[in-house]
């Protein structure tokens, strides 16, 4: 009994105290510092630090930096295309017959592509559109 009293107190002084706004100590992350990726109409973000924000937090942070220097670091066809369609999880690098391959496929929009290793477009294939995929 004398228990269910003191926890009883405990939270009841816990809801009842007032909090004091703490600010943010140093390394820690404020949400201007996150790194900001919009992809189809949906805002996402990713997490870095104050200091250096190429250092990114957590399994999200790291997909999100994953996709900024992706994109960073396209040429050629391969920046048009990713700039039309955007971003796309279903990329497949093959090298066989010493030659580089690159496909990406757009299951919403039923279109492949294929690039070399230069990122020139070598062939563009098309298929009946997946809206139910899961990406």
């Amino acid at each position: 009994m004398k228990r269910t009293i003191l926890l009883g107190l405990g939270v009841l002084l816990l809801f009842t105290t007032p909090q004091a706004q703490a600010e943010e100590p140093e390394g820690r992350l404020a949400r201007y510092g996150r790194l900001k990726h919009v992809y189809r109409g949906e805002t996402r973000y990713g997490r870095a630090y104050y200091e250096a924000p190429s250092a990114v937090r957590g399994k999200r942070g790291r997909k999100y930096a994953r996709r900024f220097s992706f994109r960073a670091n396209l040429t050629g066809d391969k920046l048009a295309i990713f700039e039309e369609y955007g971003f796309t999880p279903h990329r497949l690098a093959s090298r066989g017959a010493g030659q580089f391959r690159e496909r990406w496929k757009y299951y919403q929009e039923g279109v492949e592509f294929v690039f070399d290793g230069e990122s020139n477009l070598v062939t563009t294939r098309y298929f009946p559109a997946q809206n139910n995929h899961i990406d």
